[in-house]
């Protein structure tokens, strides 16, 4: 919908090239590509669970019999060479004890992140500040191995609203007053629109590039490799009628030939992805392991 739809491309246009322009400053390269995902509109565990399992996962009888079985995922292959592997799910409220099938090392839910700003909505906890405490929590010092880490983002989940405001100061987000200094009072009064969701749809997505582009300019190892996942369409009331199942996929990386498996999938380099849908998303695990295999 953000690439097709020129109700929200326009709209989002300078964001994502602020994205492409700190992929570039940073050293970066990036490939994308649209996948399709076993949901629409909503559900989102399904593709979660599709892409850490490697298998198709449509609906919530396929979800319950999945967790009934042994098999490795996408986390445990990660675990098994060494890595830390943690899920960091801000919208995570109460106990989730199937999240035990994955093999995550350590779950942070909203609980465990120690938020001290105001809530933004239901989910109450925004991205950026998501991001900028699993950095301090897992990916700072030089003794620590290396990590696996899945990151849920909620602040552009249904309602959109209200959208949180970008802080450039990322280390004042642990603080306090992690919003002081910008327009967060405002935006705490915006309710949501059911009548036009499209409009805060696209300030929602603009909030979500603004933030990994000024998450790609923290300090970060050498070798970080970020693999963005559109988890589904959102709902009809801003993708419209006739929408597919198709989302995108961006990978970035600090080494380019991290990103040959990917091109020879049928990614194309930059953050614009081609019109065709590639693959299913089940099938981005394998290649993902794959890929990284081949360019050790």
């Amino acid at each position: 919908t953000t690439f097709g739809d020129a109700r929200y491309a326009a709209g989002l246009a300078a964001p994502r090239a602020a994205l492409a322009a700190a992929v570039d400053r940073t050293g970066r390269h990036a490939a994308s590509a649209l996948i399709a995902s076993p949901t629409f509109g909503g559900a989102s565990w399904l593709a979660h669970a599709s892409l850490l399992s490697g298998i198709e996962i449509p609906d919530p009888a396929s979800y319950a019999a999945l967790l009934t079985r042994r098999r490795d995922t996408l986390v445990q292959r990660f675990a098994q060479a060494g890595f830390r592997a943690v899920a960091v799910m801000p919208g995570l409220k109460r106990a989730w004890p199937e999240g035990g099938f994955y093999g995550f090392q350590r779950v942070y839910g909203e609980g465990d992140l120690d938020y001290r700003g105001p809530a933004f909505g239901w989910w109450r906890i925004p991205d950026q500040y998501a991001l900028a405490k699993l950095h301090a929590l897992e990916l700072t010092g030089t003794s620590r191995p290396p990590v696996f880490a899945f990151v849920t983002t909620i602040s552009s989940h249904m309602p959109f609203r209200p959208t949180p405001p970008y802080q450039a100061d990322w280390p004042r987000l642990l603080g306090s007053e992690p919003f002081a200094g910008t327009d967060a009072p405002a935006r705490l009064q915006v309710a949501p629109d059911w009548t036009d969701p499209g409009s805060a749809y696209v300030d929602a997505m603009a909030y979500a590039l603004r933030t990994l582009a000024g998450y790609l300019e923290q300090p970060a190892g050498r070798d970080q490799i970020l693999v963005l996942v559109g988890d589904h369409q959102p709902a009809a009331s801003v993708s419209g009628p006739g929408a597919g199942h198709q989302v995108p996929v961006h990978v970035i990386a600090h080494r380019p030939q991290l990103l040959d498996g990917f091109l020879g999938a049928g990614f194309t380099p930059g953050l614009t992805p081609a019109d065709e849908t590639i693959m299913p998303m089940h099938r981005l695990a394998p290649l993902l392991l794959s890929a990284l295999d081949a360019a050790r």
